[in-house]
């Protein structure tokens, strides 16, 4: 049986999100004075890809979850309590990194330990909101669905708005709003988005058992042929995919690796961001 590929392409994000975060808390040697900064760019792109995933769930998810499941509401109530817990945390985050006053002097052990927290509580709450959704769609529907998740991330905000609107006509309101404000500091600051996990294309379904297992395929597609043919010339590497073709979700986060873009200026002795 293949698997759901909603539930994939969120699991994929799940994946690279925490790979994300990892990097931006990768120990790295040396004092802050000779690598003033090294990992901005990284915490910027950690927080930038969350945003946006919070974003799009809230597009294109919790719509459906309130549409097609039991007790849908109280679903989306739930997964939104976990979502505003992390979007504070990213707040803070951000806060601590650029010295704003009133978190200047948390430590950042106490700032990574909050965010590591709500990362997981979230991605669990998602995860399980996936699943029963993903359990009442057919095959199309679910690739649909995932694919409106990862366009409404190409155009979520890059920033967490914890206290705005997130729900029904005043959440589409505020997020296409602040999109347009964070895209404008983005491009101001020199601020490099990286790009979404992008759902697996569907004519990957159906590759041959030999394709799949001499390109490392994770997920075998029993129901695959033994070997397909195809035209000369029609095949294309599974793993360098040109720019801004599908990838495979669970190869995704390996393939984005964190953009680096100007990083702020630091002042001698200040604490490291780095755990």
């Amino acid at each position: 049986m293949n698997p759901n590929l909603l539930v994939v392409t969120v699991e994929a994000t799940h994946q690279s999100l925490q790979q994300r975060l990892d990097e931006a808390t990768r120990p790295r040697g040396g004092t802050p004075a000779e690598h003033p900064r090294e990992g901005h760019a990284r915490i910027n792109a950690f927080m930038a890809a969350t945003s946006r995933h919070l974003a799009a769930v809230d597009e294109a998810l919790l719509p459906e979850t309130a549409h097609r499941l039991p007790e849908g509401h109280d679903r989306v109530r739930d997964y939104r309590h976990e979502a505003r817990l992390l979007e504070q945390s990213l707040v803070r985050l951000k806060a601590r990194l650029y010295g704003e006053i009133h978190n200047a002097r948390v430590p950042w052990v106490e700032i990574w330990d909050d965010v590591r927290r709500q990362l997981a509580n979230h991605n669990a709450k998602e995860l399980e909101l996936t699943r029963a959704l993903a359990a009442t769609l057919d095959p199309e529907a679910s690739e649909s669905l995932a694919q409106r998740v990862y366009r409404a991330e190409l155009r979520a905000p890059t920033r967490a708005h914890p206290y705005l609107p997130h729900t029904g006509f005043l959440g589409r309101a505020a997020r296409r709003v602040w999109a347009l404000a964070d895209r404008f500091w983005d491009t101001t600051e020199g601020r490099e988005i990286p790009p979404p996990v992008r759902p697996r294309p569907k004519d990957h379904s159906h590759d041959s058992l030999l394709s799949q297992y001499l390109v490392g395929e994770p997920r075998m597609d029993a129901q695959a042929p033994v070997v397909t043919h195809r035209p000369h010339g029609s095949h294309r590497s599974r793993r360098t995919a040109e720019p801004g073709q599908p990838v495979p979700p669970a190869q995704a986060q390996q393939s984005a690796e964190p953009q680096r873009g100007p990083e702020p200026r630091v002042t001698s002795g200040e604490e490291s961001p780095d755990r």
